[in-house]
């Protein structure tokens, strides 16, 4: 979609990128490989009494994420929406509207930021209930599962009512394998025929590129209509004799032309990075979050100001955070580009390894981490998603240190989960 979509990105060596992005797919297919010759190695007796026991662990945890998820229901509306309760008609019906409307009010200052801060301590429950619903829903009982449902529909309806394609794009494009993990881990029954199934995903994916659509159109600027991209130091035309834009109507053709904008800018950003001159940002520069709190903690602005991603905005005007970057100068800000390809091979082993895990004992806390490497590898194009916000970011550090408690502390965790 970069390379022979309908944007002329006219970057100044397609070669470099292009061996890049290459190099940067063999790393992750090393580590993925790596991580699964080690999950076959797997040995567990009684794996079944294993999982019954993983299973009774994961529900407590879920029933406590839900009554956390109902404790934050009205906080994180006020938050998020500006509003008690998400105004979800607004958002359906005009996206592009209310997410301007709430962009704005979060520019002048968020007056619930306490809220967020509460739900970074609990973020694991926060985050966890999703795919722990998912991969159990054969295991509850029906009061958990109206439950799990109604948390569900509220956690979309803070993206519908801000006319945010992020987190409805994230259940749409992480369900069906949420869904393979659990049937093929035996803790998810399929009573839906498959072709039912398929077709249900494939009406949801059709609704989101709906929503996203019409998002577009409706944003400020009317970039969408106009077929542009304003990359902060001039605009780029989409180019409508683009084959597949010629066989598209209008309004499918705002929808590709979008869709290879948001897929493409990253991509073009990391071709303009290759070249900028940096020191490293030792471990913060990654992460938006860590870095604005490590300039507080050391009364500095190094660790912001001298990232890639800020540099290329000081040097061409690529806004740091108005467009996308894709994951890769987040990374190079710590470890250089070269770095940042065994910092992807590490992460695509944590990947194979928290789904191996899950199959093989549907822990809890695998469950979780294999959905959040479910997101970062999604966002690669983008961003360094799940180190970018602080309820995520925490989520990642918690479970680790929870995985690295129980490996060294297994007879404590076993009597806490008597």
């Amino acid at each position: 979609m970069y390379f022979f979509g309908p944007w002329p990105w006219n970057e100044e060596s397609p070669s470099l990128l292009a061996g890049y992005l290459i190099a940067a797919q063999l790393f992750i297919v090393i580590g993925y490989l790596l991580a699964w010759r080690q999950v076959k190695k797997i040995q567990i007796v009684n794996s079944n009494l294993i999982k019954s026991q993983n299973i009774a662990t994961g529900i407590i945890f879920l029933k406590r994420s839900l009554l956390l998820t109902i404790l934050f229901l009205v906080p994180t509306s006020l938050s998020r929406t500006g509003n008690f309760l998400p105004d979800v008609m607004a958002g359906l019906n005009e996206p592009g509207t209310v997410y301007n409307f709430n962009f704005a009010r979060l520019e002048e200052g968020n007056s619930f930021t306490m809220f967020e801060y509460l739900r970074m301590l609990v973020s694991p429950f926060l985050i966890g209930f999703y795919p722990l619903a998912v991969v159990y829903w054969s295991k509850l009982s029906v009061s958990v599962k109206f439950f799990c449902l109604l948390a569900i529909l509220f956690n979309l309806s803070l993206y519908l009512a801000t006319g945010t394609n992020k987190g409805i794009a994230d259940f749409v494009i992480t369900l069906p394998w949420l869904m393979f993990l659990g049937v093929s881990a035996g803790s998810l029954q399929r009573r839906i025929p498959l072709g039912a199934l398929v077709a249900g995903m494939v009406l949801m994916f059709f609704a989101l590129m709906v929503f996203f659509g019409t998002g577009q159109v409706q944003r400020e600027g009317g970039v969408a209509e106009k077929g542009v991209f304003n990359t902060g130091f001039g605009l780029i035309t989409a180019d409508t004799s683009n084959l597949i834009s010629n066989l598209l109507s209008s309004d499918f053709q705002i929808i590709y032309e979008s869709i290879t904008r948001y897929i493409g800018q990253g991509y073009y950003a990391l071709s303009m990075s290759f070249g900028i001159e940096h020191s490293s940002t030792l471990g913060f520069g990654h992460s938006i979050f860590l870095a604005r709190n490590a300039d507080m903690i050391f009364g500095t602005n190094k660790f912001t100001t001298t990232s890639i991603p800020s540099l290329l905005e000081d040097q061409t005007g690529w806004g740091m955070f108005s467009l996308w970057h894709s994951i890769y100068p987040w990374f190079a800000s710590d470890f250089g580009f070269i770095g940042t390809l065994f910092v992807l091979a590490i992460f695509a082993y944590l990947f194979a390894l928290s789904w191996g895990k899950s199959l093989v004992t549907l822990s809890p806390q695998w469950v979780i981490l294999v959905y959040l490497m479910f997101i970062l590898f999604y966002y690669i194009p983008a961003n360094n998603q799940i180190f970018q916000s602080g309820e995520t970011c925490f989520a990642v550090i918690l479970l680790f240190a929870s995985l690295i408690f129980s490996k060294l502390f297994p007879s404590i965790v076993l009597q806490s989960n008597k």
